[in-house]
């Protein structure tokens, strides 16, 4: 069962994404809650050591450590990065109509040694889909563990340079400019960029809910 929201108690602060600053807010909304770190490895199946590496503020977050976290406190990930929180659950089911917006440069951020995410439409606490916009950094590929692994399907479009589309099952994919590939996120993936030319893609993650529990580890 995950924490019962104490959103009040949390201490959270305008949203950063220092890695002590990071690590700060976790700590907070953990001690909040009266949570050891082994309870919240078992709700987030991030380990121990890598938790408290974080709270320490000696690592760098992944994005989809940053979404499990996020679920093991029930908190969607624009909540967590949030100082104004909402206090009534909202359902699918209860919505006929919406309607959001990002301006240019105001997504929701996040980086880690081989990407920048900007996530779209973050104030939209229930939808189907988690839009982000990717540039991709790195031109060695990643390690196995920070490949992304997540439920749902993704569509892939790149929006500048050329990238390297690494998966589990397949043979690795170049595409460039104007290409796009649709996968099945439950298999591994993670890209590269290709030469010098900055690269950047959009990724369309589809799930049905927001508080998705493995979004992109690396991609």
């Amino acid at each position: 069962m995950k924490a019962t929201r104490q959103h009040e108690a949390s201490g959270l602060g305008a949203a950063t994404t220092g890695e002590q600053d990071f690590g700060t807010r976790i700590r907070a909304i953990r001690q909040a809650r009266e949570l050891t770190l082994e309870q919240v490895a078992e709700l987030s199946s991030v380990s121990i050591s890598t938790l408290s590496k974080i709270e320490k503020g000696q690592v760098s977050a992944s994005f989809d450590t940053i979404a499990r976290i996020a679920s093991a406190f029930d908190y969607s990930l624009a909540e967590l990065f949030t100082e104004e929180l909402p206090h009534q659950p909202l359902t699918s089911g209860s919505i006929q109509g919406r309607r959001t917006y990002t301006l240019a440069g105001q997504g929701l951020t996040f980086t880690n040694p081989w990407f920048r995410y900007e996530v779209h439409a973050a104030e939209l606490l229930v939808k189907g889909m988690i839009p982000v916009v990717m540039e991709i950094e790195t031109r060695q590929l990643p390690p196995h563990d920070a490949w992304s692994q997540h439920a749902g399907e993704e569509f892939i479009y790149v929006l500048s340079g050329e990238v390297m589309l690494h998966t589990q099952l397949y043979a690795p994919l170049r595409l460039a400019r104007g290409d796009s590939a649709y996968i099945d996120s439950t298999m591994r993936h993670t890209f590269v960029r290709l030469g010098d030319e900055a690269a950047s893609l959009i990724s369309i993650c589809q799930t049905e809910k927001l508080d998705i529990e493995d979004l992109a580890r690396g991609g």
